[in-house]
């Protein structure tokens, strides 16, 4: 439709490849919605005849409940759909929705819409976990299990003490996350095709109907795709954090640890060994980490090699940006389901920071303090001790007979300063992120009205 005075009719297979109409499903409705907004400024102004508008918006709002018949048209994109739709239904009436636009300011408008949406979703599943992991926590504040270092039993912390570490890191990507979402929640409406339009546009009116501000300069609203590549940015750092996560739990739930006992809905069984359960989820959790990287770096890449201004590199650059946004936010809900039902196993926790000799560095820093001698002097002996003893039994016996200190793993974890797995602690921390908890409840129902 676009290209026929111009350039003529084109070439069947070179247009399919540079088509985005598959793409462009995950933004219907969002490009519906850019649409409806443009063409009620357009009327308001009185731009286009008011009986006009009206039949252009009813219309409109027929595709905004059902865009499916967009997507039997040939068309280079949906834009060019809807305005062969239209103009089946409405004759040269169509026309008039073209005044003032470009495809460059709608697709972005589409697509900060869209990021907006899931910026949104994966806001209210980040609180959502957060506070399953605090609610778990206040249930494990004593449950004593070892912490690792290289893999490597190093300190006695508590169950509680690690759901508190998740839940810190997730709170800080609760911040980010909302300020991807400042960045995406603005209009480029009214950008035109990058150097605006001659029709005096109220640009501030298109962005109340969809956006909280307006992006000012023309040349950003229709050709900067900063918005995606920040929020892609967040989520797959959000990805590779979960995916650490995922590790420990495949790690912590496998039966030679035996520390977490796994939801059945979260394990898969062998087709050959019947008595396997793995954890699928979490498998599925670890790989997505790596593919955001994959999809981020797809995204950066094209966005750095092409000049200022709209170029049709940036339509390829949608599918990455929305699969990273798309599939953290049902990781994220895969988290949320495996927490509210995952359990610890106290018994194997425990029975690990008993047979290991992780107070020896609580007994060396005792001794320092108490002998007033070089840290680093005891801690030789304290090594020393450890290599020479047969057993965690006989280790801890000669430290009391040598240092009169009694190792104990209740007083281990009780250590005196702010986030040790100290329980009185670990309370502390978790009245504190409630509070803060529902801080961002409070703010994300502000940015949902």
């Amino acid at each position: 439709m676009y290209r026929k005075n111009l350039l003529g009719d084109g070439d069947l297979d070179i247009l399919t490849y540079t088509s985005s109409m598959e793409e462009d499903r995950e933004i219907a409705i969002e490009v519906v919605e850019s649409l409806i907004a443009h063409v009620k400024v357009l009327d308001i102004q009185g731009f286009i005849p008011e009986e006009k508008a009206h039949k252009i918006l009813k219309e409109l709002e027929k595709l905004l409940q059902n865009p499916s018949p967009l997507f039997s048209i040939d068309a280079e994109d949906v834009h060019e759909a809807i305005e062969i739709y239209l103009k089946e239904k409405l004759g040269e009436d169509e026309g008039y929705l073209a005044l003032g636009k470009s495809r460059n300011d709608h697709v972005s408008a589409a697509l900060r819409l869209k990021t907006k949406k899931l910026l949104i979703e994966q806001l209210k599943e980040l609180v959502n976990l957060r506070e399953i992991l605090l609610k778990k926590a206040e249930e494990h504040t004593y449950t004593i299990m070892p912490a690792f270092t290289h893999l490597q039993p190093a300190q006695p912390s508590t169950f509680a003490h690690y759901l508190c570490y998740i839940e810190e890191v997730l709170a800080d990507y609760t911040e980010a996350l909302f300020f991807a979402l400042k960045v995406v929640d603005k209009s480029p409406l009214g950008g035109g095709a990058v150097g605006g339009t001659s029709v005096p546009l109220d640009r501030e009116a298109l962005a109340s109907e969809l956006f909280k501000e307006t992006v000012i300069n023309s040349i950003k609203a229709t050709s900067s795709r900063d918005f995606l590549s920040i929020a892609a940015s967040m989520d797959a750092n959000l990805s590779v954090f979960l995916s650490r996560i995922a590790e420990d739990i495949i790690i912590f739930s496998t039966p030679q640890f035996d520390y977490l006992i796994l939801p059945k809905e979260h394990l898969a069984t062998s087709s050959m060994m019947p008595q396997k359960k793995n954890p699928v989820t979490m498998e599925i959790a670890r790989a997505w980490g790596s593919e955001s990287v994959g999809h981020l770096t797809a995204l950066l890449g094209i966005l750095k090699g092409i000049p200022s201004g709209y170029n049709l590199d940036m339509q390829e650059a949608n599918r990455h940006a929305l699969t990273i946004l798309k599939k953290t936010l049902k990781t994220l809900k895969i988290f949320s389901d495996l927490f509210r039902k995952i359990d610890a196993n106290k018994e194997k926790l425990l029975r690990d920071a008993e047979l290991l000799p992780i107070l020896a560095t609580d007994i060396a820093e005792k001794v320092s303090l108490k002998s007033e001698k070089p840290y680093r002097k005891v801690y030789g002996e304290i090594a020393k001790l450890i290599k020479d003893s047969k057993s965690v039994e006989e280790f801890y016996t000669r430290v009391e007979e040598l240092y009169g200190i009694k190792a104990n793993l209740e007083e281990g974890i009780k250590k005196p300063v702010l986030g040790s797995p100290n329980p009185e602690e670990v309370e502390k921390y978790i009245k504190r992120a409630k509070k803060n908890l529902k801080e961002d409840s409070s703010k994300l129902s502000g940015v949902i009205q």
